[in-house]
């Protein structure tokens, strides 16, 4: 198996953001479920850095795809758009929340007159 840069990069990458989730953690910055999920992710990182191939031989034979790296790249363009309508999910509902509490403060304001 040959070694190439991005092998030797990405684990000592993903390593500094590890430690810098569990320092967060420390500080209550994150709380556990947070700081667990962000690790996971890096850890799939690292694996999928260190075994490239066979990651993406999986992934293609899953869809269907001859090409590895068309596998890879379908597979990563889903998880953006997946996260995208996540965030607008989160967003939407912070604007609800926030449209409430105006509403809310407004109405105390006139009662308060």
């Amino acid at each position: 198996m040959e070694i190439r840069y991005f092998q030797i990069i990405i684990p000592i990458i993903s390593v500094l953001f590890i430690i810098r989730q569990f320092i967060s953690y420390k500080k209550n910055i994150l709380n556990i479920y947070e700081t667990i999920i962000i690790a996971l992710f890096w850890i799939g990182i690292t694996c999928l850095a260190l075994f490239p191939d066979f990651f993406s031989d999986i992934i293609a034979n899953i869809f269907g795809i001859k090409d590895n790296i068309n596998a890879l790249i379908f597979f990563a363009v889903g998880l953006l758009f997946y996260f995208q309508l996540q965030l607008y999910k989160i967003i939407k509902k912070q604007d609800e929340l926030i449209t409430e509490l105006t509403r809310k403060i407004a109405l105390d304001n006139q009662n308060a007159k």
